[in-house]
C-alpha cells in the first residue's frame, strides 16, 4: 500500500491538525442520571487512535510471513493500552473527571499508568515501523531517524533519572492545586495535561519493559530502582491528598461534584486511588522486569551451554544453570523486597493518618469545649459556626 506523492506531502499537515485539541467541545449540562452515557467523540482523539491502530493492523498484515510471529498477547497488549487511553478521553470518564477529583485521578492512571503500561509492554516499535514505511514509505522516516538534534533530544529524555523525573512531574506538577484548578476552567491547558501525562508515560514504560538488555537498554537493576522511586512518590503524594484536612480543589464545585459526595470525601478518595492502584501498577512491574532479569539470564546460559567448541571459554565463563536458578531466587526475594516495603509504607501511613485524625478531632473538640466555656463565663449563647 502505497500513497501518491501529493497525498504524502500532506501527510504531516494532516497530522498536525487532527492532533489539535477540539476547543468547541459540547459543554452540555451533566447530570446524575446522563452521566454515564455521556461519550463525546471529538476527531482529535478519534482520528490519531484510529490511525495508530491502523499502522499497527498494517504492520501486522506485512509481518505475517515473519518465521517466528509474535505472541497473541502483544497483539492484545497493545489494543489494550490503546483502549485505555481512549477510554480515559472519550468515554463518560472524561467528563465525569471533570467534575470529580477521584474520577479524574482514574483519568490520569488511564493515561499515565495502564495505557502507556500496556503499549509499552507490547514492544510495538518493529509492527508500527513496518506499518509506516507501508503507508508513508521509508523516505520520511529515515530523515526523522537520523536527525542529529532530535536523536540528542531523545538520548537526554531516555536517561533514566530524567525519564523518572519527568514521570513523577507529570503527575506532581499538575497535582498543585494553583494549576490543577486552572487546567479545570482552561481547555487548552487542560489539553496539555492529558498530552505531558501520556507523553512521559510512554517515555518511562518504554525504558522500564525495553527488551533489549544492557548495554542496549537499561540494566535491570536500573529499572527496578525507576520503579521503586516511582512506588515511593505514589505513596507520599497519595497519604497526603488522603490525609489532608482542607479542600484544595475549588474548581470541582463551580458546575457541581456529582453524586452526592463532599468535597474533602472526594479529594480523599481521588488520594486512594494515586496512593494504592498506582502503586500496584508499579509493583506488577516490578515482578515482569524481574522476570525479565530471569528470562536474559536463562538465555544466556542456554546459548553458552550450546555454544561450540571454538567457543568454549565464553561457556566457561557464562552462568552455570545452577548460579541462574541461585540468582532468580535472588531476583524473587528481591520482588518481595519491594513488596513488603510498599505495604508497610502504607500501613505505616495509614497509621500516621488514624493517629493525626484522632489527634485533630481531640484537639478540635477541647477548642470548642474552651470556647463554649468563655461564651459561658460571659453569661452568651453558644458560638455561632
Amino acid at each position: 500500500m502505497t500513497m501518491r506523492p501529493h497525498v504524502r506531502r500532506l501527510w504531516p499537515v494532516f497530522l498536525i491538525a487532527s492532533a489539535m485539541p477540539a476547543l468547541a467541545r459540547e459543554n452540555a449540562t451533566l447530570t446524575e442520571q446522563t452521566a454515564w452515557t455521556a461519550w463525546h467523540l471529538t476527531p482529535d482523539i478519534v482520528i490519531p487512535t484510529a490511525l495508530v491502530a491502523i499502522v499497527y493492523i498494517v504492520g501486522m498484515l506485512r509481518r505475517r510471513t515473519v518465521t517466528e510471529p509474535l505472541p497473541p498477547w502483544r497483539h492484545v497488549s497493545f489494543f489494550g493500552g490503546l483502549a485505555a487511553v481512549f477510554l480515559a478521553l472519550q468515554s463518560p470518564i472524561e467528563p465525569i473527571a471533570e467534575r470529580l477529583f477521584w474520577m479524574h485521578q482514574i483519568q490520569h492512571l488511564l493515561l499515565r499508568m495502564i495505557g502507556p503500561m500496556l503499549i509499552a509492554l507490547a514492544w510495538p516499535q518493529g509492527i508500527l515501523s513496518a506499518g509506516l514505511r507501508a503507508m508513508l514509505g521509508g523516505n520520511v522516516l529515515k530523515p526523522l531517524a537520523s536527525n542529529g538534534p532530535l536523536r540528542s533530544v531523545f538520548r537526554f529524555l531516555a536517561r533514566p533519572a530524567v525519564a523518572t523525573i519527568l514521570f513523577i512531574a507529570a503527575l506532581y506538577v499538575w497535582e498543585v492545586p494553583r494549576y490543577h484548578n486552572f487546567a479545570l476552567v482552561n481547555e487548552p491547558v487542560h489539553y496539555v495535561m492529558h498530552v505531558t501525562m501520556l507523553l512521559a508515560g510512554l517515555l518511562f514504560w518504554w525504558l522500564v519493559f525495553d527488551r533489549r538488555p544492557a548495554p542496549q537498554g537499561l540494566g535491570y537493576g536500573v529499572r527496578l530502582m525507576m520503579l521503586w522511586v516511582v512506588t515511593l512518590s505514589n505513596i507520599v503524594l497519595g497519604a497526603y491528598t488522603v490525609l489532608k484536612g482542607d479542600v484544595l480543589y475549588g474548581a470541582y464545585d463551580i458546575a457541581g461534584r456529582l453524586f452526592g459526595i463532599s468535597p474533602l470525601a472526594d479529594e480523599q478518595l481521588g488520594g486512594v486511588v494515586i496512593w494504592i492502584p498506582g502503586s500496584m501498577m508499579c509493583l506488577a512491574g516490578i515482578l515482569i522486569v524481574i522476570h525479565m532479569w530471569g528470562h536474559q539470564e536463562t538465555r544466556v546460559a542456554e546459548r553458552a551451554a550450546a555454544a561450540p567448541a571454538a567457543s568454549l571459554a565464553l561457556a566457561a565463563a557464562a552462568p552455570t544453570p545452577a548460579v541462574v536458578r541461585q540468582q532468580r531466587s535472588k531476583n524473587q526475594a528481591l520482588a518481595f523486597g519491594f513488596a513488603a516495603f510498599a505495604v508497610t509504607m502504607f500501613a505505616a501511613a495509614l497509621l500516621v493518618g488514624v493517629l493525626s485524625n484522632l489527634y485533630g478531632h481531640h484537639a478540635g473538640d477541647l477548642e470548642a469545649g474552651k470556647a463554649e466555656a468563655v461564651h459561658a463565663m460571659h453569661g452568651e449563647g453558644p458560638p455561632k459556626l
